[in-house]
């Protein structure tokens, strides 16, 4: 492996060292290449978000800059940057860290725009719960999963009385005497599977199974 030379210059004078400087002096060469203080400040804010500010701190983050900047060089002196393989990899990696700070981004954007949407309507719902816990083996879930699946068959039934089969099946215990009825609500009131489930139904018909954290 062929190794650069390089000279550092540093220029810091830790005492009256600040990261709000409004000018941006040359503060080290690494390689000849010179390296100014935005730019070293950029990169140390960067990866030190939450760190103290020490003279010890700055020592040692000067030396893994330093590291870098000449592994960069020696790339390009070896033709990395240019190799078709390199190049293809590099992009690869771009577009796999870039994926879900895109798509969190986006689907942030579509929730938020969806509530403020929703929270112009309200929707008027009753519903049957069977409870089965989170961790349940598979078991259990499949059985709990069957149960609602019969209910909800017996509900679907021309002439069937939803508050009726609510108040004699829900495990919610308040059935008993609401048979199941939950009034007007609007979004952000309900857990989110379950609002989806409302808003997405048309009028006077009955949701698919919906599974929630209760």
């Amino acid at each position: 492996m062929n190794k650069i030379k390089f000279s550092v210059l540093v220029l810091f004078f830790w005492t009256g060292f600040s990261l709000t400087a409004q000018n941006s002096p040359t503060i080290m060469s690494v390689d000849g290449e010179p390296v100014s203080k935005r730019e070293f400040e950029s990169i140390y804010k960067k990866n030190n978000k939450d760190s103290v500010i020490t003279d010890a701190a700055l020592d040692e983050y000067v030396e893994l800059f330093i590291n870098f900047k000449l592994k960069v060089k020696e790339a390009e002196a070896l033709k990395l940057d240019t190799n078709p393989a390199f190049v293809s990899e590099l992009e690869g990696y771009r577009k796999q860290l870039a994926r879900p700070y895109l798509v969190d981004n986006a689907k942030k954007e579509e929730l938020l725009r969806e509530a403020y949407d929703r929270l112009h309507t309200e929707v008027e719902a009753s519903h049957i719960l069977i409870s089965v816990a989170e961790d349940a083996p598979p078991a259990d879930t499949l059985a709990a999963y069957k149960r609602i699946q019969s209910l909800r068959s017996e509900v679907m039934k021309p002439g069937a009385d939803f508050g009726k089969v609510a108040k004699e099946s829900s495990d919610d215990p308040s059935a008993k005497t609401n048979d199941g009825y939950l009034g007007y609500f609007t979004a952000l009131q309900m857990v989110y599977p379950f609002e989806n489930a409302a808003f997405n139904t048309e009028k006077g018909k009955v949701s698919n199974i919906v599974r929630t954290r209760f």
